[in-house]
């Protein structure tokens, strides 16, 4: 396996704001780029998700000016933010965020995989199948939304498929003997990397490996799709799963949010 570097968190900044970019725009929302500064704003004014900020470039646009933009555009709708901090490059903002006393709601390890996929089996009883109509994309959320805990408002906009299902974007999704979903994955491609989403196991069907599996099926669609790697943030649950899978820790994403707006 390839030896990590900078350049590849790099490339995972990039494809985790394409994935932003992409699904705000398909899901009929805003986006707006200034300098390396990414915003996007949803249909919902929650800021889970559906509206936030990444920077792209180190210490471009300044903290302070990042902040004045971001309560000038998402207060024209009334919307709050959360602020997605590169640890380690946006010293900056993630002080400015605390100073204003935004809400600190989580830290996301970013992950990197390199190399030719491996084989992989699906486990006995299930199957494994790639989404291509609404029915799917809607089996896909039933499957990620208890284990991720997902606000109604964000269901409702990845239960779309125009949000979830357009060039360079997949889906895949785990179903029992009875056919009901179980598991799910999504992944979008961008500068090479299969950016890798909506991961999620119901509890009734964790302990099989199916997380896993539906990972690796997400990877080869991405992979089929030109990617030459794969990218993630991982949840505590998650982590130790694709460390089996030989994802590696290249960084994390500081998670602030601004819950009312400014």
């Amino acid at each position: 396996m390839k030896t990590m570097t900078v350049d590849q968190l790099a490339l995972a900044d990039l494809n985790f704001a394409e994935m932003c970019r992409g699904i705000t725009r398909n899901a009929g929302g805003r986006v707006l780029e200034v300098d390396g500064l990414l915003m996007w704003s949803g249909t919902h004014p929650s800021p889970a998700l559906v509206n936030g900020l990444i920077r792209t470039r180190d210490a471009r646009p300044p903290a302070g000016e990042v902040f004045d933009l971001a309560d000038r555009w998402f207060g024209e709708v009334g919307h709050g933010y959360s602020v997605h901090v590169r640890v380690g490059k946006d010293d900056d903002l993630e002080a400015a965020a605390t100073e204003r006393g935004l809400e600190r709601m989580l830290d996301l390890p970013v992950m990197v995989f390199e190399g030719p996929l491996p084989d992989f089996t699906v486990p006995d009883g299930y199957t494994i199948a790639p989404v291509t109509d609404a029915a799917g994309v809607r089996d896909v959320v039933e499957a990620v939304a208890v284990p991720f805990e997902l606000p109604e408002e964000v269901a409702s906009v990845l239960s779309r498929p125009e949000a979830v299902l357009t060039p360079f974007t997949g889906a895949v999704v785990a179903r029992d003997r009875d056919g009901r979903p179980v598991a799910a994955a999504w992944t979008m491609v961008s500068h090479g990397v299969a950016g890798i989403g909506l991961v999620g196991t119901l509890e009734h069907a964790r302990g099989r490996g199916l997380g896993a599996a539906v990972t690796w099926a997400a990877m080869r669609a991405g992979y089929e799709m030109g990617a030459t790697s794969a990218a993630l943030q991982a949840s505590p649950m998650g982590h130790p799963v694709y460390v089996r899978m030989g994802f590696r820790d290249v960084g994390s994403y500081r998670i602030f949010a601004d819950m009312a707006g400014h």
